[in-house]
């Protein structure tokens, strides 16, 4: 099964604490990826550089900063692949972010069956030109239950745009997720693992889904956002990768 880590941070860690979790995740990363189950993931750009796209009445319309304007933020995102939820849990409280921030565990909500597979941009980059970036659509809901019809068609749509993305050859991978009912949220503290139900931030609004893109510029991804039915009715972030992922 595919598991979404989201990496939950409450503020800029001080210096200590992020030289500490540089000084230790190559390890982690050298494990995960060892035991096959690391797919992917980097950090995000900081939330004042998001872009959050919605398209009313055939308008789109784009705000700047990330959705919520809370202290706590989606710092970044690994994608794994465990056998189970337990295993992305221990999997989770190994990463040394979790000794100062907080780590929900996600469940895609098809497991295997819908999600694309992680892989490079189908893209041709001729000689001398510039690796597209990664983006991070991702995909606020706010809780409440749509119309039946209007659930419809929002999943008909989507598989319409995701044919088009990969087509496209922009898409890295993405899939919606489980209700935040049943994720876990994780935290290491003074060497012990600490492990709550549900997402980390409790509110009505939560994380829907994820995409990641590969695109040459800022504003094609928002564009392609934009023509994400989940823009429609609910809201899509946008945000770039601090760097590429493997």
């Amino acid at each position: 099964m595919k598991y979404l880590l989201l990496i939950c941070s409450d503020g800029v860690p001080t210096p200590e604490k992020a030289a500490a979790v540089r000084a230790h995740l190559p390890a982690w990363d050298e494990e995960m990826e060892r035991r096959g189950i690391l797919l992917g993931g980097a950090p995000l750009d900081p939330p004042s550089t998001a872009k959050i796209v919605r398209v009313r009445d055939g308008k789109t319309l784009v705000t700047d900063g990330p959705y919520a304007e809370t202290k706590e933020y989606i710092a970044g995102v690994d994608l794994l692949d465990c056998v189970t939820l337990e295993e992305a849990v221990e999997v989770a409280a190994k990463m040394p972010v979790s000794w100062f921030h907080a780590v929900e565990v996600r469940r895609f909500w098809d497991g295997d069956e819908r999600l694309a597979p992680v892989h490079r941009t189908a893209r041709a980059c001729g000689s001398g030109t510039p690796m597209p970036m990664r983006y991070l659509l991702t995909m606020y809901l706010d809780g409440i239950p749509l119309q039946p019809e209007a659930q419809a068609a929002m999943e008909r749509d989507g598989e319409a745009w995701r044919a088009e993305v990969e087509s496209a050859g922009v898409q890295v991978f993405g899939n919606a997720l489980q209700p935040p009912a049943a994720a876990k949220t994780v935290r290491v503290r003074g060497g012990k693992t600490l492990v709550t139900d549900g997402p980390f931030a409790e509110t009505k609004e939560f994380v829907g889904g994820v995409d990641v893109l590969s695109c040459e510029t800022f504003e094609e991804a928002v564009a392609l956002a934009a023509k994400n039915p989940v823009a429609k009715l609910q809201s899509v972030e946008v945000r770039r990768f601090t760097h590429e992922s493997p």
